[in-house]
């Protein structure tokens, strides 16, 4: 589904024109089955000779490893792919980082005036509660409530670092609003419905929204250039999605496939669904000169 944007990165030269430095190697973090990964390798397979590309792939579940390498197993006597449990330190090449639906899932703590939010076991079942603190937050209004996440802070600081060092680009989207409120963001989904979280325990998909502002804050400290956030509907527009469907649309004659075309344009567009709902920013050591 990123496959015209992605494509659309490419072919602007933001890897060569528009860099300081060549950039031939791709990072994904949380590629999940693979799928996003696969479009990206396929796609440059077009453009460029993989024999010096490098492919990396940030993931610690090994079942999802074992989906992935038997998805991308078809590229690996062209080109390089790697697989790590997280962003080594002697990394250093000039790099397109990019990431999905990650940081949404990471760990986080929640304050209020009643205190940090606790999981507890109770009647052998997993309840929250409020353990008094010193209101870090200096919040005033008991409705309010602060989600934060020590891990994306920390791994945040690592990919701007790198960047700062060694040059690259890192195209981020994620599920939140422009503008992150004070309340509770949780959300957890189990057999395709919306439940508590505590309900299926390592059964259920949690999210919550992510903070852009904070990741903007943060990557200021490193004075990267930021682009967006826009919402998704926005972004694909920009790079050329009306352009592809109009195409896919006018090659394809089997009406079912047009069918299934056009609700998957609906559904990644609209603003009643992953349109407005996801957003995109992307951050560079240079100037990229995009539309937003």
């Amino acid at each position: 589904k990123f496959q015209f944007f992605i494509f659309f990165l490419f072919i602007k030269g933001i890897f060569e024109k528009n860099s300081k430095r060549k950039i031939e190697t791709v990072m994904e973090f949380g590629p999940g089955n693979g799928t996003l990964m696969y479009d990206l390798i396929r796609i440059v397979r077009k453009k460029k000779n993989l024999k010096n590309w490098n492919f990396f792939l940030i993931e610690i579940s090994n079942l999802l490893k074992i989906r992935q390498k038997a998805l991308l197993i078809k590229f690996q006597k062209e080109t390089k792919i790697h697989w790590h449990d997280q962003l080594y330190e002697s990394f250093n090449d000039s790099c397109f980082y990019v990431c999905n639906e990650f940081f949404d899932a990471f760990p986080f703590n929640q304050y209020s005036l009643n205190g940090k939010k606790k999981i507890i076991l109770k009647d052998k079942k997993l309840t929250s509660i409020f353990i008094p603190n010193n209101n870090p937050y200096n919040l005033k209004d008991k409705r309010d409530i602060v989600e934060t996440s020590l891990i994306m802070k920390k791994t945040l600081f690592k990919i701007f670092g790198k960047i700062k060092k060694n040059g690259g680009v890192f195209l981020l989207i994620d599920y939140g609003p422009l503008e992150k409120g004070k309340n509770d963001s949780i959300q957890a989904i189990h057999k395709n419905s919306k439940c508590n979280f505590l309900d299926f325990p390592c059964k259920s998909d949690i999210t919550h929204h992510v903070d852009f502002l904070l990741i903007k804050k943060i990557a200021r400290k490193f004075n990267l250039n930021i682009y967006g956030p826009i919402n998704q509907s926005k972004f694909l527009s920009f790079f050329g999605i009306n352009e592809r469907i109009k195409s896919l649309l006018s090659n394809t004659k089997n009406l079912k496939q047009k069918e299934k075309i056009e609700e998957d344009f609906d559904r990644l567009t609209s603003y009643s669904k992953m349109g407005e709902l996801y957003k995109c920013i992307i951050f560079s050591d240079i100037e990229l000169h995009l539309p937003f």
